[in-house]
This record gives structure tokens, sequence and C-alpha cells, in this order.
């Protein structure tokens, strides 16, 4: 089984790795933001400009970054949120056959994110660190995960 990890450089990536024992011993790779971070990182990666180094910059990273994607062919993606580019990257997924998993932040106690929101609809799998707001909004809650 390949996995697709996606998050953001920060948090996301932080909360990526407390998910390390649900995707380390499968074959996986990082779509991430660019940064001395996560160009440390020893996994396979593919790295985009983040949004506010500049639209044209970002735009272009997504198109050269997302064929690559679609070459390595994922079983799964899962993401603990990449704002924009999960925005991309869930339909296309979706498209060529991956399951999708959305992990939504643990810091979203009331609300899920403008991200979740649009993504939402292309997950296999939505899923939330809150009971209230899974009930809220009927998505899955399984206990805190982060």
């Amino acid at each position: 089984m390949k996995i697709a990890l996606a998050c953001s450089k920060g948090g996301h990536l932080q909360e990526m790795y407390k998910l390390e024992d649900a995707w380390s011993k499968y074959d996986h790779f990082f779509i991430t933001y660019d940064s001395v971070r996560t160009r440390a990182l020893k996994d396979r990666k593919y790295l985009i400009t983040h949004p506010t180094d500049g639209c044209i910059k970002y735009v272009l990273t997504i198109m050269w970054q997302i064929p690559k994607v679609i070459l390595e062919k994922p079983d799964v993606l899962l993401s603990t949120g990449m704002g924009w580019t999960d925005i991309f990257l869930f339909p296309v997924c979706r498209l060529i056959g991956t399951h999708t998993i959305y992990v939504e932040s643990l810091a979203n106690v009331d609300e899920i994110s403008g991200t979740a929101k649009l993504v939402r609809k292309f997950a296999n799998r939505f899923l939330v660190q809150w009971p209230k707001l899974a009930e809220e909004i009927g998505a899955e809650y399984h206990g805190g995960l982060l």
C-alpha cells in the first residue's frame, strides 16, 4: 500500500507525525509546502511553494507536482490539512481512485476549517477530534487521534 501524506509545514506536520504509527510501515511520501523544515524531511516528498510566496509561483508548483502525485498513484491520501492545496489534491486523488481521508485539526473545536468544508465532499472518510463537533456536522469521531 502506498500512502500520500498531505500537510502544511507547521502544526499540521506535527499532527501528521502524531499519526505516524498508522502510515510509517507503508510506502509513503509527503506533499507539503517548501520550507527549511520540510526540506530536511528524510522521507520522499513533493514540495509546493506556499500561496503567500506568490500566486503565480504557487500555481506553477501545483501544476508541476500534482502530475507527479498522479504518477505515484497512491492507494490512500491522508491529510491533516494543507489549505488550498487540499482543494486541488482531494478531487484529483478521487478521480484516480485513491481513498481519501481528512483528519480535521485538534484546534478546531466548535466548527471545521474553511478547507475542511471544501474538501469534505471529496473525502471518503472525514474525521474530527471532538465528539460534539462530530455530532453537529455528522462527521466521524473515534476519540482523540492526535
